[in-house]
């Protein structure tokens, strides 16, 4: 090898990797638009009523498949049977409230036994 030849660091691979992919979404993107470009206004709106339907039914199914009931219970509620907050939006309002009058003493949760031997040692 000559001396003024240098080596190739992975920084410069990776660098070029990137800037390789990124051109090649540059000119699909530029693809798509000039075949949007090349539609009637009517098409567009009937195109983007279409996505937007499409949009939302994929969101509707998301919801609809993360309200599905666990095999082990409600997915919905939480282990005393309130509703969860974070999936219904309407739980926070209508949990009822702690009050000491209202709600009956619970006893508290026997402490966890420790199934390890221990060792004399």
């Amino acid at each position: 090898m000559g001396k003024g030849k240098k080596k190739q660091s992975k920084t410069d691979k990776v660098a070029g990797d990137i800037l390789d992919v990124a051109a090649a979404s540059v000119k699909k993107f530029r693809k798509v638009t000039r075949q949007i470009a090349k539609l009637s206004t009517g098409q567009k709106l009937v195109g983007g009523i279409a996505l937007a339907a499409a949009g939302l039914t994929y969101l509707a199914r998301q919801e609809f498949s993360a309200d599905k009931p666990a095999p082990g219970g409600d997915a919905g509620a939480d282990q005393a049977g309130h509703p969860h907050p974070a999936r219904d939006p309407l739980a926070l309002a209508a949990a009822p409230a702690d009050d000491a009058a209202d709600a009956p003493a619970r006893k508290p949760a026997a402490p966890r036994k420790n199934r390890k031997a221990k060792h004399d040692g």
